[in-house]
């Protein structure tokens, strides 16, 4: 009880401090979605549309694939799959991963491997109600930024929009889908 009590209050704290931030570096994304908010709305299939990086190699994954689909479903004891499909020619390959949380370190999403992490924001950041921001960091501490939308066509202004947002936080090296 205590130790919830606790860590209610450092979460509270941690919010404040973050919602402050926000002010002094504006670009900094808002706060990532909680495993808690990962509802119904963010279940089901995402395109790819375009992945940012600090540096040009952190994109190499998405520099081979003619496209690329996430699905994501609720899996048992309250973990996540993540099934992607990339296709490259005439191959397609398949991918699925599984993620939980640790709720002291919610909302960071670990593979249940602990090769890598993930963050998830909402699209009303780039003002894309149907879109998605994941933030990679995988086992070689390479970390890319994807934008993943609902319909295969997304709007140029909506790319053109986390491109910038991306290059704020100084992801300068920027990939779109083929």
């Amino acid at each position: 009880m205590l130790s919830g009590t606790l860590w209610s209050v450092t979460s509270s704290l941690l919010s404040l401090f973050y919602s402050g931030m926000q002010v002094m570096v504006p670009c900094l994304p808002p706060a990532p979605i909680s495993t808690s908010g990962l509802t119904e709305k963010y279940m089901g299939t995402w395109h790819f549309v375009a992945a940012t990086a600090w540096d040009e190699s952190d994109l190499k994954f998405y520099q081979t694939v003619d496209s690329s689909l996430l699905h994501i479903q609720k899996g048992a004891n309250d973990t996540l799959l993540v099934t992607e499909s990339t296709r490259l020619g005439d191959t397609c390959k398949k991918n699925t991963r599984s993620y939980f949380t640790l709720s002291v370190l919610d909302p960071f999403l670990f593979r249940t491997d602990y090769d890598a992490m993930a963050l998830i924001w909402d699209g009303k950041f780039i003002n894309c109600p149907s879109c998605m921001i994941v933030l990679f960091v995988d086992e070689n501490e390479e970390a890319r930024a994807s934008l993943f939308a609902r319909d295969e066509k997304t709007p140029d202004e909506v790319i053109q929009e986390f491109k910038s947002k991306m290059e704020c936080v100084y992801m300068e090296d920027f990939l779109k889908a083929p």
